[in-house]
This record gives C-alpha cells, sequence and structure tokens, in this order.
C-alpha cells in the first residue's frame, strides 16, 4: 500500500512539474475576440519579410496563434494575443515558460506592379519586453516591417492577393515575383 501512495504522489508531482512545459499555454479570454468566433483576426495572415521573395521569411498568424518560418536566425511558434495596439506572445517551444510583448502598428505600402488603390498592408512591430533566447526572438519580429503576403480579411491586400474577383478567376493581373 506505502508503494502505491509514494507511485501516486510521484504523478501528480510529476504532472505538476511537466504539464506547463508540455501543454500549450492559454491566451487571454479577451485576446482576439474575432478570432474565437471564427472570423479572421485583425492581424491574421501571411506575412513577410521580403516582399519581392515572399516565401523566402513568413510570419503567419492565425487564429491567436504564430510562426516564424524561412531564413531568419530564430524560427518559432506560439499562441499570439493582440488587445489594441499591444501583441502578446507566448508557449513558444523555445520559451515554453517566457512571455514576450510588444507594440503593433499598421499601415500600408504599393503592392508592387499593380494599381495605387491597391495597397498591401503592413505590420511593424516594436519590442516592450521580450527576454526568450537572449532577444532572438524580439529581432526576428522587429528587423524588419512585415508585408501582408496574403490575406483572409475583408478589405486588407496583401502583395499576392489578386485586386479583385475577376483577376483571381482569370489570372490576368501582374502576379509579383516570388506569388506563384
Amino acid at each position: 500500500m506505502l508503494i502505491l501512495v509514494a507511485l501516486l504522489v510521484a504523478v501528480v508531482a510529476g504532472w505538476i512539474v511537466l504539464a506547463p512545459l508540455i501543454l500549450p499555454g492559454v491566451a487571454p479570454a479577451d485576446a482576439s475576440p474575432s478570432a474565437a468566433a471564427g472570423s479572421p483576426g485583425p492581424l491574421d495572415g501571411r506575412w513577410t519579410a521580403t516582399p519581392d521573395a515572399p516565401d523566402r521569411t513568413t510570419l503567419a498568424i492565425s487564429a491567436g496563434t504564430y510562426a516564424i518560418e524561412g531564413q531568419e536566425a530564430y524560427g518559432g511558434s506560439g499562441r499570439l494575443a493582440a488587445v489594441g495596439s499591444e501583441v502578446t506572445v507566448s508557449a513558444d517551444p523555445a520559451c515554453p515558460t517566457v512571455s514576450g510583448r510588444y507594440a503593433a502598428e499598421l499601415g500600408e505600402t504599393e503592392r508592387y506592379g499593380l494599381l495605387p488603390q491597391f495597397r498591401a498592408q503592413t505590420l511593424e512591430l516594436s519590442v516592450i519586453d521580450d527576454p526568450c533566447a537572449d532577444g532572438a526572438r524580439a529581432r526576428a519580429l522587429t528587423e524588419v516591417p512585415w508585408v501582408l503576403r496574403t490575406s483572409a480579411r475583408s478589405g486588407s491586400y496583401g502583395v499576392c492577393d489578386p485586386p479583385n474577383e475577376e483577376a483571381a478567376i482569370t489570372g490576368h493581373w501582374p502576379i509579383p515575383t516570388g506569388c506563384e
């Protein structure tokens, strides 16, 4: 009987210690309410650090998650919560217990080769506090302004989105390099 009690105590203690490391964190309840409702959040989309080669480096944001992929020195993923102009990233496998806070500013830029009224959205992140990986995550997220590559949001265009429904169907538009 003593062995069973000791085994039970060891399992419970192990769960308490390991659960935060193996289970995903919980995003704040008020973060990205539109993502919870099934519609895209204000930052959802595939962002690129290199508009002339959109696949080279990507920041993918979708339904309260993010992933940095490509040729950056840091690649990671986890949860993302946007409340107002502040973004919080957490639950990254490289830093499972460390959250990072950033100020986000949305803007616009020219969509390469398209008419001026079709502008691509930009995202600039400024680090408030993020000690993850000795600042590597902060450098990857803030070194460049991100340009929206593709969007699922109405009225927001990326460099690879066709300018209208007709162009999307027919393919008659100057598709930017890297978007094929």
